[in-house]
């Protein structure tokens, strides 16, 4: 975990969270270039043009069973694969971006604390803050 800036305590240093990742665990790293190499749109065009191969070669051969089975089996794994690439990277993203709100809020004079672990916080208690936000915003405009 990156220590933090001596001269503003709860700050962290630039240079370690820039290097965005260097700082990650090996799974991370590789889930990570599976999910950003997955995205691009040479990945898309190249999958399509296999896609197209495949079904032209499995017309001229009659679609054999083994064929079948070993596509829809690929085609499983890869989904399920996916699932867990794309959740990993989204949680992680989320969870960065709860961390900016949360340190904008501790910036902000005018802010309400108490919302920074509103996430944590359970249903009821979430419910609570909502209908104040409305009566607030109410009571404004």
């Amino acid at each position: 975990m990156p220590e933090p800036v001596t001269s503003h305590p709860g700050r962290w240093k630039r240079s370690r969270v820039a290097a965005r990742v260097e700082q990650r665990t090996a799974g991370s790293r590789l889930l990570y270039r599976a999910d950003h190499y997955s995205s691009l749109p040479v990945v898309a065009v190249a999958a399509g043009a296999a896609l197209v191969c495949a079904l032209a070669v499995g017309i001229a051969l009659g679609f054999p069973n083994g064929w079948v089975v070993a596509f829809e089996s690929g085609t499983s794994a890869v989904t399920l694969a996916m699932v867990f690439v794309i959740q990993h990277t989204q949680s992680r993203e989320q969870a960065a971006t709860q961390r900016k709100l949360d340190e904008l809020l501790r910036a902000l004079p005018g802010a309400e604390s108490g919302l920074i672990m509103l996430e944590e916080a359970s249903e009821e208690t979430m419910n609570e803050v909502e209908e104040g936000q409305r009566s607030l915003k109410r009571s404004q405009g």
